[in-house]
């Protein structure tokens, strides 16, 4: 009999979907693999040493991405209704019909909710809905498909799933409505090699599936059922304590006095260094006083790379903290672990633009000294706050330029005023500011490669945080307020969410933004912090773009196309955008073939396509050069807002050291038509 084999033995399993700290990882492509040294992942949240490497820059390749439910016409439909669910919606909203927005398509009696080839990680699972039994957990199965196998590897009811106590799901990798204030989740990592499909037995309501695309031919171990995660659900549970491998070599205490208007220098070092923990110690009970702003500079940076309120970046800006594997309050300490780098010079400023500070506040700083590894960014938070009104424009997060990856989002939202943030379906409740969805597009796309269906949603609760304030070591809601002195606005949610098991990598900026109000349409109050890590300059350069219906670009690239049908679309893209249309000419066919430019000292290329994605599942060979590349593939359905940015790398062993790529696109077998109205091609610095 085969033995099972346990974490011990899966580098790539649990306890490391990718390596946690520099390694050796196979990259490459088809039998043309090289060993090749890259930054590794902290993919998985549950090692103690997974922090230790959250400051290095991603590889080329690593894309992160969502399937959900939101609303496939823009509007705040963002969920799915089946027969399971359509008696009691028709009760309780007036619901006359069912809605496919939580399920990609059907084979045979199931519904598909998530299909991607690999390799790649699922690092979250989220649902909820009204579909709940008399105990109060979800109706129905899940099924988890992986690398085309003939049958499941693991299939079990949702109830189970989410239930904390179904190995290894176990908690606090997973909890149900109870634990997560109305949602159910699930943060264990579940890698794939060459495919995951997820499927339900029936039609779920509310769905979000976070998941980050590995680079070409990383070598990745399946998902196993059978791994024993218990010593890595106990590790993840022990929020407070720091869970880096790597400790202080020197620690700094400052005594924190600070006047009304004044601001205090705390530390100010020459490097190179990494401060490994950065704690605020507070007097018994006290809470983060109002205006006190933390201002943090690397290497002589013009503006300071750290600069926000205190409290926000702790998620207490109504008052309680976080208790996160990264950040949060243990007794009246409140701690950072996220590591800090820098090369030259560090400088902290802690700025008081309230009164005075009282009494018995300090901060200590723990550092190891010694240059960052190669590649290291720089450690970023980036706060905004502000009053909106009905504007039909998200509240923006995070707008930068560079390269990085995003690691955490702390939020407080509130409604501007009575009355302002009604439902039709909720008279008298002010909380319609909770129903804008996050929308997050990378690297210039068109296409928000996440597309959310509710503010709490997002922070992995559900129906308003409807089970009150929760802290689990991946996110929580730490306040809920009808007001507070601390925050303006009415009926106010405080809620924060790490991004550890699949950081959101970009190579070339990235924007971070969420509704407020079902489409920017009610008066709110917002403030925010985004941690991140970055740095100034792009990796991810644009070096070709094939304008298809227009002969001389077409010419240019030696475009031919078979069984080719000429197509022209107007339509618009998910996202902020959805309301503005583009027209686009272009075809479908089953081959294609032409040549782009690209750079001659490129890591790799990605190649991004606009797509008509109306009816679904596209699929095709893709050869370089005339050496396979793998297969395009894509399950994405919107039949209303059709236009898609969709994207494919290649790998440096096919396009290092060329200045030009001769591209086959065979989409023969597709399960529907490969459409395509234009191609650009990216390179990888």
């Amino acid at each position: 009999m085969r033995r099972r084999r346990g974490l011990a033995d899966r580098p790539w399993a649990l306890t490391g979907v990718l390596t946690l700290v520099l390694g050796t990882t196979h990259l490459g492509c088809s039998d043309a693999r090289a060993p090749v040294a890259v930054p590794a992942l902290p993919a998985d949240i549950a090692s103690p040493s997974a922090l230790d490497s959250v400051a290095l820059a991603r590889p080329p390749g690593v894309r992160g991405a969502q399937v959900s439910s939101y609303d496939r016409t823009g509007g705040n439909a963002d969920l799915g209704v089946g027969a399971n669910t359509l008696p009691i919606l028709r009760s309780i909203a007036g619901v006359n019909q069912e809605l496919d927005n939580s399920w990609l398509y059907r084979d045979g009696d199931r519904y598909v909710i998530f299909d991607s080839l690999g390799p790649g990680v699922v690092e979250r699972l989220w649902m909820t809905g009204f579909d709940t039994t008399a105990s109060g957990d979800l109706s129905g199965d899940i099924a988890f498909e992986f690398d085309d196998e003939p049958s499941p590897r693991l299939a079990l009811s949702r109830a189970d799933l989410f239930s904390g106590r179904r190995a290894p799901f176990l908690a606090p990798f997973a909890g149900n409505a109870t634990v997560s204030s109305g949602g159910y989740y699930s943060v264990l990592p579940l890698p794939y090699a060459r495919r995951l499909r997820i499927s339900t037995s029936s039609v779920p309501n509310y769905v979000q599936i976070t998941y980050a695309s590995l680079p070409p031919g990383a070598s990745v171990s399946s998902f196993d059922p059978a791994a024993d995660a218990s010593a890595a659900a106990a590790a993840l549970a022990a929020t407070g304590l720091d869970p880096k491998s790597t400790v202080p070599t020197r620690s700094d205490e400052v005594e924190l006095s600070i006047g009304a208007g004044a601001s205090q220098v705390v530390w100010d070092r020459a490097g190179p260094a990494t401060i490994v923990r950065f704690e605020i110690l507070a007097p018994p009970g006290a809470e983060i006083p109002v205006g006190l702003r933390l201002q943090m500079t690397w290497d002589g940076a013009s503006a300071p790379q750290v600069d926000t309120p205190l409290d926000e970046l702790f998620c207490a800006s109504l008052g309680p903290a976080a208790r996160s594997i990264a950040y949060g309050r243990d007794g009246d300490r409140l701690y950072l672990y996220l590591p800090m780098p820098f090369r030259s010079h560090a400088r902290i400023v802690l700025r008081n633009d309230g009164p005075a500070l009282e009494p018995g506040w300090s901060a200590r700083i723990g550092t190891v000294e010694g240059p960052p590894a190669a590649g290291a960014a720089f450690f970023h938070a980036a706060a905004n706050a502000a009053h909106l009104e009905p504007d039909g424009h998200d509240y923006v997060l995070l707008d930068t330029g560079g390269s990085g990856q995003v690691v955490a989002v702390n939020l407080t939202t509130g409604c501007a005023r009575k009355g302002a943030c009604q439902l039709p379906l909720l008279p008298g409740l002010d909380g319609a500011h909770l129903e804008g969805d996050e929308r997050i597009s990378l690297d210039g796309s068109r296409y928000p490669q996440i597309h959310g269906t509710g503010t709490e949603d997002f922070f992995s609760g559900g129906f308003y945080f409807s089970h009150g304030p929760f802290t689990l070591p991946t996110h929580g809601n730490t306040a809920q307020a009808a007001s507070s002195p601390r925050r303006p606005g009415i009926n106010l949610r405080n809620a924060y969410r790490l991004f550890l098991a699949g950081p959101i990598a970009f190579y070339d900026g990235a924007r971070l933004t969420i509704e407020h109000g079902p489409v920017d349409d009610v008066a709110a109050e917002m403030s925010s912090v985004v941690l991140y890590y970055a740095l100034p300059d792009a990796s991810l350069i644009q070096t070709d773009r094939l304008t298809l219906g227009d002969g001389a670009s077409e010419t240019e690239h030696a475009l031919s196309a078979e069984d080719r049908q000429d197509r022209s679309l107007t339509s618009a893209f998910r996202g902020e955008a959805y309301q503005t249309p583009v027209t686009a000419s272009g075809f479908e066919a089953t081959v294609t073939r032409f040549r782009v430019a690209v750079d001659v000292a490129n890591h790799g290329v990605r190649l991004r396509r606009l797509a008509d994605i109306a009816l679904g599942r596209q699929s095709a060979l893709v050869s370089v050069n005339g050496t396979p590349a793998g297969t395009w593939y894509s399950a994405d359905v919107n039949p209303v807002l059709r236009w898609a940015d969709l994207d494919f790398e290649l790998p440096a062993s096919l396009t290092g050291g060329r200045d030009s790529l001769a591209i086959e696109i065979d989409a023969r077998s597709s399960p529907n038509p490969w459409t395509a109205y234009g191609y650009v091609a990216l390179s990888y610095r």
